[in-house]
């Protein structure tokens, strides 16, 4: 990264770098997407219209050999060490199958100095009408964000944080409103406290993101150990683990860095005594 993509990033919360992925590449992930979804839901129909996203994490455990190498790439993972510090956790991989749009939102809101951030790769050439990604540039900082939000009461019930306020428009048109138009390959680095939304009612849209957060210790900074053990307790809760045995085992150095914390404080394996890994130095 230049300093001008690491500022664009830290200004407005987000980077689109255009064209990460080759067609080819793209192609191979379409195709192993749609396979690892259809496994997911044990054959069933993709989800339509009026049902439920599909959302499956840690999804890519679906197909180690299409997207572990995601996880060891250096067009990714050199984003990530940049923003985050070299020291960064990777928190989870997600396919997603939506069915419809998105209202404004933000995701995880960490405490201010801290922050967790996605990758975001859709597979399909989205416009401002099919769904493509809007976000309100610079909504990632403390007081703009607050401004913005009407109630936190129903965070959590759909996986989406504050709702904006009613500023007497409609969504399509909140003042400030970017539309990141994409085509195959293009790659969003986002942080996850911007406001964000897919403003249509077209179902179909996929989506893979892969998850990191910052690395800290209590020493450093209780808030933000506090809020990141709390983030890998709920990213592990389901699954009682954040990483599989595979994900670990076949980890190369860099990918065995980005594991490594949250083994240490006991989330990222399952079995004592498996998963066990040293950190390069």
């Amino acid at each position: 990264m230049n300093p001008q993509q690491v500022a664009h990033f830290q200004t407005l919360g987000f980077l689109q770098c255009r064209q990460l992925f080759s067609p080819p590449e793209m192609r191979a992930l379409s195709d192993a997407f749609d396979a690892a979804m259809s496994r997911a839901r044990g054959g069933a129909p993709a989800p339509g219209p009026g049902d439920r996203r599909q959302q499956v994490a840690a999804f890519f455990d679906l197909d180690p050999e299409a997207f572990y190498p995601l996880l060891d790439d250096e067009r990714l993972v050199n984003v990530f060490e940049t923003l985050l510090g070299e020291d960064f956790i990777l928190l989870e991989s997600e396919g997603l199958l939506h069915t419809e749009g998105s209202r404004w939102h933000h995701d995880a809101r960490a405490p201010t100095g801290f922050f967790s951030m996605r990758a975001a790769i859709y597979l399909e050439r989205l416009g401002p009408g099919d769904g493509c990604l809007d976000i309100i540039p610079g909504s990632h900082f403390l007081e703009f964000g607050e401004a913005l939000t009407r109630t936190p009461r129903d965070y959590g019930e759909d996986g989406f944080g504050d709702r904006l306020l009613d500023l007497g428009v409609e969504p399509e048109e909140i003042p400030g409103r970017h539309s990141l138009r994409n085509e195959p390959g293009d790659v969003i680095f986002m942080n996850h406290k911007v406001y964000h939304a897919a403003l249509t009612e077209k179902p179909g849209r996929r989506a893979i993101h892969v998850n990191c957060v910052q690395n800290t210790t209590p020493e450093r900074n209780r808030e933000h150990f506090d809020w990141l053990t709390g983030v890998l307790e709920q990213s592990s809760r389901a699954r009682g683990r954040l990483y599989s045995d595979r994900l670990i085992e076949t980890a190369g150095p860099r990918r065995r860095r980005m594991l490594a914390r949250a083994i240490e404080l006991g989330y990222g394996a399952g079995r004592p005594g498996r998963g066990r890994i040293s950190v390069p130095h």
